[in-house]
């Protein structure tokens, strides 16, 4: 059960998350979103579907028209932090993998409250849960999950708050559709941003090795031997994960890094984390 380490606290009081302008419009939110709301700025109209607010149906449009439609408003974005954190078995394979995760999510929580924001930590294990800043605090972060990381965040997304800035933490290493996995994510957010986390052996395998890989959390293994053919092959599958990952958060008008184990956590911070636009000095 690894806990964040105490480089997590020091960098948060250097670092903050970037999440764009900020805008002082009074106690409902500091951020303007990109969807649509029920602030007071007008944006746009469109055509009334059943379920939209009556409140918002434009009459004057109406009359010249003769065409129902509603007013939409541009989302104010409420200062929430969703930090969503992959808690399945295979991000402790690593040690090292599940440590870094440990303290990326603890700096990152830290920041967020030094910044203002309220943060909400959802372990995505078997049950997607919010875990309160305390039990996070004792405990540490339990990478003990069997349920794929698609299945966690389907079930996490009746947890998340609309215009909330959503945080993603993960491998990523299992096999989906980035569109299929992100999209329902992205809906209704404030930001999103992706962070995968790998241990050193997923992103450079030892060529010559004769192994017996086994799924951590289905419980399926199989013999091979890690000849050229085979690290060719997949260091492939992984920058073709990588590109959609990248690809996809792009179109929702969020940010994806990937960080390896094994680097320091102030050294991806100054580096990595900073060049990405994940990070600011603050």
């Amino acid at each position: 059960m690894p806990s964040p380490g105490p480089d997590a606290a020091r960098l948060a009081e250097v670092y903050r998350l970037a999440l764009g302008e900020r805008r002082n419009r009074g106690p409902a939110g500091e951020r303007l979103g990109k969807g649509t709301g029920a602030s007071l700025e007008f944006q746009d109209r469109r055509l009334y579907a059943p379920g939209d607010d009556v409140r918002h149906l434009d009459w004057a449009a109406y009359a010249r028209t003769d065409q129902m439609l509603v007013r939409l408003y541009r989302e104010e974005v409420l200062p929430t932090v969703e930090l969503l954190v992959d808690c399945s078995l295979s991000m402790a394979v690593d040690p090292d993998k599940a440590q870094l995760t440990a303290d990326l999510a603890g700096m990152l929580i830290a920041c967020c409250r030094a910044d203002g924001y309220h943060v909400r930590p959802i372990l995505l294990g078997d049950r997607p849960q919010v875990a309160s800043l305390e039990r996070i605090e004792k405990e540490g972060f339990r990478f003990e999950g069997r349920s794929p990381l698609t299945a966690g965040v389907q079930e996490a997304l009746a947890l998340l708050r609309p215009g909330s800035i959503r945080v993603l933490l993960s491998d990523f290493l299992i096999p989906h559709d980035p569109a299929q996995l992100l999209r329902p994510l992205a809906g209704r957010a404030g930001d999103l941003i992706l962070l995968q986390v790998l241990g050193a052996e997923d992103v450079d395998p030892i060529e010559g090795e004769a192994l017996r890989l086994e799924d951590v959390e289905s419980g399926e293994s199989i013999d091979l031997v890690l000849d050229r053919g085979t690290v060719d092959g997949y260091r492939e599958r992984l920058r073709n994960l990588q590109d959609g990952l990248a690809l996809e958060v792009r179109r929702a008008g969020g940010r994806y890094v990937s960080v390896t184990a094994g680097t320091g956590l102030e050294e991806l911070c100054r580096g990595r984390l900073a060049r990405e636009g994940i990070l600011v000095p603050a």
